[in-house]
């Protein structure tokens, strides 16, 4: 068993399934008018339920990148694990009317607890491919791009057995299950040292200007997906595809599972520098040409903001890994995705504020990545020294 585990391709494979059940802040519109139902949330209340766990994550992903620089990826991620499996069960036993104890018992442990699950998997898969650190976190991040989809699955199916606490009980025992299972696969490489020496401590990466730039593009590229994707159905149904509204999940799964792939793989042989820069670029084009196009055109147009938008997050770690080195990767990892989360969270907010119309969300989406785009431009070809 111990030889079976020491093996990279082993990492990839448990990490990928891991990630499957870990896309819980990008995936709560699955539950959100079902839970309207169950519990009495008003939109607002819904809505802020997405927003906790987007901050939770973010917060999260600190903590458990630090865990996983001190303790290992095993426990990070069996950690990560339990808290997400507790979030799950606390949602199907709360009653309705509780709304203060769902975000506590709900959004914070499942928000938290995936973000201890990302960094574990993320950092241990480079650790096992130094040289091609961007192809060995696409492979466990096609599993978190295939998460939406795997919980729309699991909650269409057990929700209309059991209704939307069923759904949620099964999820908790997946992720206790599954994710639980998986953390105890993941390893370090037998020759690799608990914690590598190279690299910069958090306290130096907050002060670099790199980690500044870094942070503002990733929280830059989050209108251009985030400020349609609650809205696609109807989207799609308004222009002229309503042959393929039905489809917009599945196919925002694939080619999301396709970019977080792609684009890391891509940025081991031509820089991830370069590559970002263009996503992005690409991205703010996409949303432009959004506001008209009509038909499949449409959903082809979707698919590829999906790809752009993670792809450009999933070069994020072994981006961080090769600006600040690999001995605090984890714990700065989290630190550059507070601006991935923090765009998550305020941008629909700052929509919602100036009155949500359609210009508004286009403008957002099309600048936004441009302007993400300029403070790359900004980052130094050379790592930051010390």
């Amino acid at each position: 068993m111990g030889r079976f585990l020491q093996r990279g391709w082993v990492v990839l494979a448990a990490g990928a399934v891991m990630m499957l059940f870990s896309g819980v802040p990008s995936a709560w519109g699955i539950f959100r008018k079902a839970a309207c139902e169950e519990y009495g949330f008003s939109p607002e209340q819904s809505a802020l339920v997405l927003n906790l766990t987007v901050a939770a994550f973010g917060v999260g992903s600190v903590a458990g990148g630090w865990l996983q620089d001190k303790a290992g990826p095993r426990l990070c991620a069996l950690a990560g694990s339990g808290l997400l499996a507790a979030g799950f069960a606390a949602a199907a036993l709360l009653p309705a009317g509780w709304t203060a104890a769902f975000y506590a018992g709900f959004c914070i442990p499942a928000g938290v607890g995936c973000a201890f699950l990302y960094p574990a998997v993320m950092t241990c898969a480079q650790r096992w491919y130094p040289e091609k650190r961007g192809l060995a976190t696409g492979v466990p991040g096609v599993g978190f791009g295939l998460s939406g989809l795997a919980i729309t699955l699991v909650h269409r199916t057990a929700g209309g057995m059991w209704g939307l606490r069923g759904s949620f009980w099964t999820l908790a025992v997946l992720a206790a299950v599954v994710c639980g299972g998986g953390s105890l696969l993941l390893s370090l490489p037998p020759d690799a040292p608990v914690r590598p020496s190279e690299g910069m401590t958090p306290v130096q990466v907050l002060k670099s200007k790199s980690w500044r730039l870094l942070a503002l593009a990733g929280a830059l590229a989050a209108p251009a997906v985030l400020l349609f994707s609650p809205l696609i159905v109807e989207m799609a149904q308004s222009h002229g595809a309503e042959a393929g509204a039905g489809w917009t999940v599945a196919l925002g799964a694939a080619a999301n599972a396709a970019g977080r792939l792609a684009a890391p793989a891509a940025g081991d042989r031509l820089g991830r520098k370069r590559v970002q820069t263009g996503l992005l670029c690409v991205l703010a084009a996409l949303a432009a040409g959004f506001w008209w196009m009509q038909g499949w055109w449409f959903l082809a147009g979707y698919a590829g903001l999906c790809f752009c938008y993670s792809g450009q997050a999933a070069l994020l770690p072994s981006f961080v890994t090769d600006l600040f080195g690999p001995r605090w990767a984890g714990v700065n990892y989290g630190l550059a995705a507070l601006g991935t989360s923090a765009g998550s969270v305020a941008f629909p907010l700052a929509v919602d504020a100036l009155g949500g119309g359609d210009l508004i969300r286009h403008a957002a989406a099309c600048a936004a990545p441009l302007a993400g785009a300029l403070c790359l431009r900004r980052l130094p070809d050379k790592p930051p020294r010390k």
